[in-house]
C-alpha cells in the first residue's frame, strides 16, 4: 500500500514538471529576415540600423540588433535613442558592424538584455535605418507573441520588404 506522503510527492514532481513543460513551450521567439536595400546613390555609407521590441505603451523592452560604426553615432537612430540609446544599458551582446546591402537573419531568443524571459503578449516591434548623407526609414509593426505568424514589414527606401516570423517553442 502507498502512503500518502509518497502519491502526494509524485503528483508535486508531475506537476511541476508539466508546469515547466509549459512555461518552456510558450517562450517566444523571432527570426527577422531583414533586407537592407542596394542603392545606388554617390556617396554611399552603410546605413545604421536599430531593431528593438517595445511595449504597446511604447515602453522599450529590448533592442534586439544595432549596427553603427561607433558609439557616438547611437544618437543619429533617433527613435531608438531616445527609447533606449539614452540608457546605461551595455549593447555588446547585441550591436555590431554596419553592414552591405543584402539579407540578414536575426534571431531572437525571447529574452531582455539582461537574460530575464520576456512574457508572452503584445509588442510593437520598431526598425530604424538611417544612412549618412542618406535617407531614413523608420517602421513599426504590432506582434502577438502569444501566435506563431509570419509578418511582412515594408520599408519605404533605406530597406526594403522583409518578414518577421513569430514562433512559441
Amino acid at each position: 500500500m502507498l502512503k500518502v506522503s509518497t502519491v502526494i510527492s509524485a503528483a508535486l514532481l508531475m506537476a511541476a514538471a508539466l508546469f515547466q513543460t509549459t512555461a518552456q513551450a510558450q517562450t517566444p521567439q523571432l527570426e527577422i529576415e531583414f533586407t537592407q536595400a542596394d542603392l545606388d546613390v554617390q556617396p554611399y555609407h552603410r546605413p545604421y540600423v536599430a531593431i528593438w521590441l517595445e511595449t504597446p505603451e511604447r515602453k522599450h523592452v529590448t533592442t534586439l540588433a544595432l549596427w553603427v560604426q561607433k558609439a557616438e553615432w547611437f544618437k543619429d537612430l533617433r527613435q531608438w535613442w531616445r527609447k533606449a540609446g539614452k540608457t546605461d544599458i551595455n549593447f555588446d551582446g547585441i550591436s555590431g558592424a554596419t553592414k552591405r546591402a543584402g539579407t540578414y537573419t536575426i534571431k531572437w531568443q525571447g529574452k531582455d538584455l539582461d537574460g530575464n524571459a520576456v512574457a508572452p503578449g503584445k509588442y510593437l516591434l520598431n526598425i530604424e535605418v538611417v544612412r549618412e548623407e542618406g535617407g531614413r526609414d523608420y517602421s513599426r509593426v504590432e506582434l502577438d507573441l502569444t501566435k506563431a505568424g509570419k509578418v511582412t514589414i515594408e520599408g519605404k527606401k533605406e530597406f526594403s520588404t522583409s518578414f518577421v516570423t513569430v514562433s512559441t517553442k
